[in-house]
């Protein structure tokens, strides 16, 4: 009997410890795909990244979710593959995986992993256009920050808020309100100053955004220093003052080029052409030179008619030209600061870690589309109507092709492998542009459309 008992207990320890046993081998496993993963993620392959993420989390279900070491690297998965998601336009997939992470790491009170996840909370919920909520989370991952005085993190997070977050949604009295917070945290102060100038601006408070964009253009960040000059430009044009705006072009077009050296793209020198600048020289100057035309229409009155008259049309030409290459200047720089274009550009220089080292977002894809339907007059609309069945990521590669990216950056921006990258192309050319019968590439057949 007592050996009975005996082999019982000597059973269930087995089966104990080879449970113990393979727990521990899950484990290991999933931490192994996770740091795999973290490599993906590290090149911008997000697509691998997230496969490599998700094993992991399949991996893990197998293991004890009661033991910290467990639950803080299902937080982490939570977290990373919740990033993969909102880069691959999956907001409420990533906000579900993000307040997740939220969740386990407070449990463990991991300040640092619960203070990126808030900001990653805050980050999708600012995509989804939820400013407040966003505004919520990146303030609470503010506090915490503060008191692990984490300065990095501190200063990127009020940048991203200012700027990102408030500036670019709209809300310019949030910005402003940011900004002198971020001031008062010793945040970059050029940057500072320059949200708050522009914001003013957005409100129409001209003086205002003067004092504070001449103060932001002390930076020592070229780039930051071009977008101070360029809301300058604008203030000065809107208050007449021309030689300052010619100044203030002329110096913003210096410091795209200093930014150029300093980022590595040399493409942005080439946004503003001479011929741009010499154009938008004589349309100020031609502005000015009527101005002071108008203090002679005194000196007869058959004089003034004439010249009055003269004046008017030649005035209302001026305008238009300077409207229509203002427009058209504006669309150029625009397009060649848009993120897909200057990415893409920096791809073409060079494939690099470095350059390698991007995020795109939807919104950026659509501007890019809107912006190339500008320059090359509704260049995806007549695309459709031609070719209806082509998807918007072909439309995406008509837009980068039509640019006369190579097939190698493509490839790279649409996040494929170069021979995947061909077939695709050619199934596009084949199947949805009718090209059975057609000779020409389909670089020729965009080219010319």
């Amino acid at each position: 009997m007592k050996s009975n008992y005996l082999n019982l207990i000597l059973l269930f320890l087995c089966f104990s410890l080879s449970a113990c046993h393979r727990s521990e081998h899950y484990y290991e496993e999933a931490e192994a795909l996770f740091q795999k993963g973290l490599e993906f993620r590290a090149v911008k392959n997000t697509e691998a990244a997230a496969v490599s993420f998700s094993q992991a989390l399949l991996t893990l279900n197998h293991c004890d979710t009661s033991k910290v070491e467990v639950k803080r690297l299902l937080g982490q998965l939570d977290d990373n593959l919740g990033a993969m998601y909102w880069k691959h336009g999956l907001k409420d997939d990533a906000l579900v995986l993000h307040l997740d992470a939220v969740c386990i790491f407070r449990q463990l009170d991991d300040q640092p992993q619960l203070m990126k996840a808030l900001r990653n909370v805050g980050r999708v919920n600012s995509s989804l256009g939820r400013i407040e909520e966003a505004g919520n989370y990146y303030r609470a991952a503010l506090q915490i920050a503060k008191t692990l005085s984490d300065k990095d993190f501190i200063n990127e997070t009020y940048m991203e808020m200012a700027h990102d977050l408030y500036l670019e949604g709209g809300e310019y009295e949030k910005a402003l309100e940011t900004a002198t917070e971020a001031f008062s945290e010793k945040v970059d102060t050029c940057f500072c100053y320059l949200v708050i100038g522009l914001a003013h601006y957005y409100l129409e408070n001209n003086d205002q955004a003067l004092m504070y964009l001449e103060k932001a253009v002390q930076s020592n960040k070229a780039s930051l220093r071009m977008s101070a000059y360029q809301g300058l430009y604008y203030i000065h044009v809107a208050n007449d003052d021309y030689e300052d705006a010619l100044e203030a072009h002329e110096l913003y077009d210096e410091n795209m080029i200093q930014a150029d050296k300093e980022f590595n793209t040399r493409e942005m020198q080439r946004i503003k052409s001479d011929y741009d600048l010499q154009l938008q020289k004589y349309s100020i100057q031609a502005e000015q030179h009527i101005k002071n035309l108008r203090y002679y229409i005194m000196l007869g009155l058959l004089l003034a008619v004439f010249i009055m008259t003269l004046l008017l049309m030649r005035q209302k030409s001026l305008k238009g030209r300077l409207k229509v290459e203002e427009t058209k200047n504006q669309m150029e720089t625009a397009l060649k600061r848009n993120k897909v274009y200057v990415t893409a550009l920096a791809l073409t220089e060079q494939v690099t870690a470095s350059t390698l080292d991007f995020e795109l977002k939807e919104n950026d894809w659509d501007d890019f589309m809107e912006l190339v339907d500008v320059v090359y007059n509704g260049f995806t609309k007549k695309l459709l109507a031609k070719y209806p069945s082509l998807t918007k990521g072909d439309l995406q590669i008509c837009c980068l092709t039509k640019q006369g990216f190579s097939n190698q950056v493509i490839s790279i921006l649409m996040n494929q492998q170069t021979a995947s990258y061909a077939r695709r192309k050619s199934r596009i050319k084949q199947e949805k542009m009718n090209g059975s019968g057609d000779d020409r590439s389909f670089e020729e057949i965009i080219s010319q459309f």
